[in-house]
């Protein structure tokens, strides 16, 4: 086909996938179907929809997304083992840390009625941070793993409240990841910070840091066994009790506190609040970590490594469509969650220097309208009339 003929020449996707091994994993028409999809979901007004893809029917291509026997846990488990490969030799070359970003995003859905036929599988009402109240939809809890100027996503699962907690289902993502070759932090919000995940963090070798909520007890001397609130202790600190650290370009006081919260292990808890804002309750935000001979201005830098997976969601949705998906299956969803990790590597792997991930895509979104040109070009050398041009392109 025409289109075949600019996606096979225009950029290496097909190289990329070859490298994967994929061809291991799917038949050649379902390695088309995915070398075609992840063409189309680079280019300029792609939207999320399977309607943008022209080289077959939707419905064909649904089919492959919803029913196809292909093994999507074979292949994820493929992009996994390839992650890990290129972080951890990052981390054995530049002697510098694993950082395993943890997080979640929620893709805002229409609640079907009581006599809908199809809803959409996997829906539910989850609590949005952006909307700041509870939403129907789905809910991806994503793991992403850094070193260096390296980042890339490693797992993109939806939440399922009837089989298991997000505290379980991270933990068994974090299960996969190997001991780190240097120093590992896992880096979380207040959500995530528990001795459940304190306890697996320590297994597998790495020091968990991550924001913990005001309402938490501690159990500093004088307060024992009843044990305070943060915000509550908060409030029995002076300014000659803080200390001014700089982190970047901003300044924050800081106090540390190291001991026991309630049900829980010995840990170091960071209090801080902005310079322009010492001890006002409303500013003051906490950091957990269990690694205790780090400084709080250590912990604070540390944890600003976690803004790239803000960073990722933002741009997946602008870009890729994710949460303007037209899909009713779950294991269709999941699919396409894969497909998103797949043509986020690729474009992570053309960004020189580290450079926005939008620029890669313009980058390519340029090449195939030259490549556009230059078939045309061809084709009206070569004789082809202006119509079979049209009818190839699917404008006629």
């Amino acid at each position: 086909m025409f289109m075949d003929s600019i996606i096979s020449d225009s950029n290496s996707i097909f190289k990329f996938l070859k490298q994967l091994d994929l061809d291991l994993f799917l038949s050649k028409p379902q390695f088309n179907h995915l070398n075609q999809f992840l063409n189309v979901m680079i280019q300029e007004n792609y939207q999320g929809k399977i309607s943008a893809v022209k080289h077959c029917h939707r419905t064909t291509f649904g089919r492959f997304l919803n029913d196809s026997p292909w093994d999507d846990g074979a292949i994820s488990n493929q992009i996994q083992a390839y992650l890990l490969s290129c972080l951890y030799n990052r981390s054995h070359q530049t002697g510098k840390p694993i950082y395993v970003l943890v997080d979640d995003t929620t893709c805002v859905k229409t609640k079907p009625s009581s006599q809908a036929t199809y809803p959409i599988q996997g829906c539910d009402w989850h609590y949005s941070h952006l909307h700041h109240q509870s939403v129907y939809g789905h809910q991806f809890v994503t793991v992403m793993l850094q070193c260096d100027d390296v980042i890339l996503p490693y797992q993109i699962i939806p939440y399922e409240k009837d089989k298991q907690s997000k505290i379980e289902l991270v933990k068994e993502i974090l299960t996969t990841l190997p001991k780190p070759p240097h120093k590992g932090y896992i880096l979380a919000d207040s959500w995530y910070s528990c001795e459940a995940l304190f306890q697996i963090a320590n297994q597998l070798g790495f020091y968990y840091l991550g924001g913990i909520k005001t309402n938490r007890i501690i159990l500093p001397k004088g307060y024992r066994p009843k044990g305070i609130q943060l915000k509550q202790f908060a409030n029995t600190l002076s300014l000659k009790d803080l200390d001014l650290v700089t982190v970047g370009s901003e300044r924050y006081y800081t106090y540390l506190y190291q001991g026991r919260i309630r049900g829980g292990h010995v840990v170091q808890i960071i209090l801080s609040w902005p310079h322009t804002a010492p001890l006002e309750e409303k500013a003051l935000r906490c950091f957990v970590s269990h690694d205790l001979k780090m400084s709080a201005k250590q912990l604070l830098k540390h944890y600003t490594k976690r803004w790239p997976i803000e960073i990722f969601f933002r741009e997946v949705k602008q870009n890729f469509g994710m949460g303007q998906y037209q899909i009713r299956a779950l294991k269709g969803i999941k699919r396409l969650m894969l497909m998103i990790q797949f043509v986020y590597l690729y474009l992570k792997r053309m960004t020189p220097n580290n450079s926005c991930l939008g620029e890669s895509l313009r980058q390519c979104q340029r090449k195939q309208k030259q490549e556009l040109v230059k078939i045309i070009y061809r084709k009206a050398q070569n004789g082809v009339a202006l119509k079979t041009i049209f009818e190839e392109l699917k404008i006629a």
